[in-house]
């Protein structure tokens, strides 16, 4: 929804969008085009101003605009009282996504009159600035979805994206991560489906590289792609523009209204999609089926693996774990914030550190909340989406109904490989 209202008239989920023509007055050391300000070999302020009311609040900036060369030094700040009180600085080294020079999260904790989004260049920099969104978000329910994908489920995501609009509620921002490489790929795919009708806007697409470097938490060169999703799950809870988010594969969609508010939280406490497992029994199961996981750069058996990550936090086992945390992680922030500091503690490099070790997320975020925070971990059944594994499984038995806990449908190997994004969504639609 674009507004042009002052910031001062926001409601969470409203948006402001500052055009070049709000910065006409507040152009320094660039040229105007008809779409976009532009650098000219100059250093110092590009844009200042352009000086709106603003009441107290959070709120997600997204600067827009195409990264061509950032220099030796460009910087995004956002200022009042003259540029006297300065309430956050961020360097851009480089494209955060397509036509996204910058994101970041904006705490104002009163009320303001002249509130300034800033940027600054080198002489070397070469960039187009095309304006600035301002988006308001309520603390209390601070909401996000967040899909990491690849070229291979790019069409899913389509669909997954499509189902979002459809079934989550607008101000709930979705966030699409993918490798710089795959953009083309995106851009035709989400094209088309604008053509179409089937979606009406696009997400927030930002780029793999971008998130790993703004969160310090580049991969090591040997991550393969299954790794470095992982990492981008847990590293999403440092760029502050959500304090929950719910991550979700590629290979899923909704079909019934999905509130964070109603699914997710029992008496204040965010839920955590697991099931109570004994160890001993679950870890025969893992040693009479075979199933190994990484540890170590080896495979051993699964018991071993999550044991072995619950040891970091407590050398008394419980007898219960909640390692299986569901096709989807739903993520608090702050807990990620502090897994990502029991790390350092560990010796380990940051959450790349955690992967490296043993490469699951779930298990990490599980195993810490279990025993460092268990007033914060409610365990919640069934999972948000119906698991689908064979493709005969499908539309064998009642369809998701919200009332049930499923919202949807999730899609798993061999089924995710074999159906047809569109035809299964609408197939699911009709049942």
């Amino acid at each position: 929804m674009m507004m042009s209202a002052p910031v001062g008239n926001k409601s969470p989920g409203d948006v402001m969008h500052l055009t070049v023509d709000d910065y006409e007055s507040f152009v320094l050391n660039g040229q105007r085009g008809d779409r976009s300000i532009q650098t000219v070999g100059k250093s110092g302020f590009l844009v200042c101003g352009p000086y709106r009311a603003c009441k107290a609040g959070v709120y997600t900036v997204a600067v827009l605009g195409e990264v061509e060369n950032s220099g030796a030094s460009a910087i995004v700040d956002v200022v009042c009282n003259s540029g006297l009180h300065e309430f956050v600085k961020t360097d851009i080294t480089a494209q955060a996504g397509p036509g996204l020079i910058t994101i970041f999260s904006l705490n104002i904790p009163q009320d303001v009159s002249d509130l300034e989004i800033r940027l600054t260049v080198a002489d070397d920099t070469r960039l187009k600035f095309q304006g600035v969104r301002i988006h308001g978000r309520d603390v209390d329910r601070d909401y996000a979805i967040l899909n990491k994908s690849y070229a291979n489920d790019a069409h899913w995501s389509v669909i997954l994206f499509g189902s979002y609009l459809s079934y989550v509620k607008p101000e709930v921002p979705f966030y699409l991560v993918i490798p710089r490489r795959d953009e083309a790929l995106f851009d035709r795919l989400f094209d088309s489906a604008s053509v179409t009708g089937f979606v009406e806007r696009l997400p927030i697409i930002l780029y793999e590289d971008w998130v790993l470097e703004k969160t310090g938490n580049v991969p090591p060169a040997y991550f393969d792609g299954w790794h470095v999703q992982q990492v981008v799950k847990l590293a999403f809870s440092k760029l502050g523009l959500s304090r929950y988010y719910l991550t979700c594969d590629s290979a899923q969609f909704f079909t019934q209204p999905f509130d964070f508010g109603t699914a997710l939280f029992r008496d204040g406490v965010l839920c955590t999609t697991a099931r109570p497992l004994d160890r001993q029994e679950i870890n025969q199961h893992f040693i009479d089926t075979g199933e190994q996981c990484w540890l170590r750069g080896n495979l051993v058996s699964a018991g071993v693996a999550f044991d072995a990550i619950d040891e970091h936090f407590s050398a008394r086992l419980n007898p219960l774990k909640y390692h299986y945390i569901g096709c989807n992680g739903i993520f608090d922030s702050d807990i990620c914030l502090s897994l990502e500091s029991r790390a350092a503690d560990f010796g380990y490099t940051n959450l790349c550190g955690l992967i490296a070790v043993s490469p699951y997320e779930f298990a990490w975020y599980g195993a810490f909340v279990t025993y460092c925070h268990p007033e914060l971990f409610k365990p919640i059944e069934p999972c948000i989406l119906r698991p689908i594994i064979e493709p005969d499984q499908l539309l064998d038995g009642a369809a998701p109904t919200g009332e049930d806990g499923y919202f949807g449908y999730l899609f798993q190997k061999p089924a995710c490989d074999t159906l047809q994004p569109m035809q299964t969504y609408l197939a699911c639609l009709a049942a």
